[in-house]
């Protein structure tokens, strides 16, 4: 087995020796004066072929043999980017032979998602006893579409001295580099729950997400004339002052259903994940509403339906890059994990087009939870709609190409109050 790799090795080897143009013409060249020899007499012609293709042979073993030994190091700075921000790849080359390495050309392999100017020219590196055996440069990279993108191997082509022979060389292993998914800012809101009257108004305790945690109480001899809370005087008709809860860190749960049918994606012949503008509109309104809450101060609990998310956004435990990094990754999950997804008082749902089978499934999960605000594509039919609606969630539905910041302001319970 080892003969068979062995050979393998040297049979890719071989096959990554290319002539060029002036190669070729050398050969022809030589072979002519080859024929040409006998027929005109001439033996010095002779002379010439073995000039001609020992230079073209020179010159092949000359590529084969240098640069067979390089080490490559690559890093990023930053190794997370969000999308479109720049990142700088840092290449740094050492040349482990006792022969020196000519002058070559470099590219870097640039995955879809990826941009940059991946390519340039290597300047000579002497023998590995040498103080100029190695060499860095550097170049910048663009995060376009989220996930971990592999960044490589180094492509080297190297032209031997005559510029009759060129080899591909393929350095060193694949680097990942993150990028992150899109954010977009959202405004703060009350978010309005259901009671059980089944009247929408703004869900208790979750003020915060648009002011601090005030409260009002009725005035008592020794309160400071400063806390007074006027409006909620005006609407009692007695002295009411505020009182600000902290004793308690209000908390939220966040989902995201990367069902595969339900964000309307399928793997294809390679086993690769269709693309879905549906679950990466879902992917940017997840992180956009983390983020938002965890700004807000809120401990958040950002899950999927099935393994692939489970964060604990709080202090001392996971931290929102870990959540952001997470979603960069996430794919669609053919499984559920319903004991995984751990309901909470107030909790948003990212859902896709929702079957009655699957409305019926996310109701029956989040029975316990106190308020669900849920995000559901615009062709939900109406029966599963209604399923969630009877379930007291708050249903706003969307289209790919929606804007997620209008959207979350559907959610705002104070505005909706007022004007009811």
């Amino acid at each position: 087995m080892t003969s068979e790799s062995s050979a393998g090795r040297l049979r890719r080897a071989a096959s990554s020796v290319v002539l060029t143009r002036r190669g070729v013409g050398f050969l022809i060249a030589g072979l002519a004066s080859f024929v040409a020899a006998p027929m005109l007499s001439l033996p010095a012609l002779l002379y010439v072929t073995g000039l001609l293709i020992g230079l073209v042979l020179f010159s092949a073993v000359f590529v084969f043999v240098g640069h067979s030994r390089v080490r490559i190091e690559r890093s990023f700075a930053p190794q997370v980017v969000p999308p479109g921000q720049m990142s700088r790849s840092t290449v740094r080359i050492t040349n482990l032979s006792v022969l020196p390495c000519l002058e070559a050309r470099w590219s870097d392999d640039l995955p879809h998602g990826i941009s940059g100017d991946a390519s340039g020219i290597l300047p000579a590196l002497g023998g590995s006893h040498g103080t100029d055996s190695r060499v860095s440069f550097s170049y910048a990279l663009q995060g376009l579409r989220r996930g971990r993108h592999p960044i490589g191997p180094l492509r080297v082509n190297v032209l031997d001295p005559f510029g009759l022979v060129f080899r591909r060389h393929k350095f060193g292993s694949p680097e990942m580099l993150t990028v992150l998914p899109k954010r977009v800012d959202l405004r703060p809101i009350a978010p309005r729950g259901t009671s059980e009257d089944g009247a929408t108004r703004p869900a208790p305790q979750h003020v915060g997400l648009g002011e601090d945690d005030v409260i009002a109480r009725s005035y008592l001899p020794g309160d400071a004339m400063k806390r007074l809370h006027w409006k909620a005087t005006a609407h009692r008709g007695e002295l009411m002052v505020r009182q600000e809860e902290q004793q308690l860190t209000p908390r939220a749960a966040v989902v995201l259903d990367c069902d595969p049918t339900s964000q309307g994606t399928a793997k294809d012949r390679q086993g690769q994940w269709e693309f879905s503008s549906v679950f990466e509109w879902c992917v940017v309104a997840t992180a956009s509403i983390t983020a938002h809450l965890v700004k807000a101060g809120y401990v958040v609990v950002l899950q999927s339906n099935g393994t692939g998310i489970d964060r604990f956004i709080a202090d001392g435990q996971d931290t929102l890059e870990d959540a952001m990094v997470d979603l960069a990754v996430i794919d669609p999950e053919e499984h559920d994990n319903d004991r995984h997804v751990a309901p909470e008082r107030a909790v948003f749902m990212v859902l896709g087009r929702l079957s009655v089978e699957r409305a019926q499934h996310w109701a029956q999960v989040m029975a316990t939870s106190r308020a669900v605000l849920a995000l559901v594509t615009s062709n939900t039919s109406p029966e599963a709609r209604g399923i969630l609606e009877d379930a007291r969630w708050r249903v706003v539905t969307y289209g790919p190409k929606d804007d997620i910041g209008e959207l979350w302001s559907e959610f705002d319970g104070a505005r909706a109050h007022a004007a009811g």
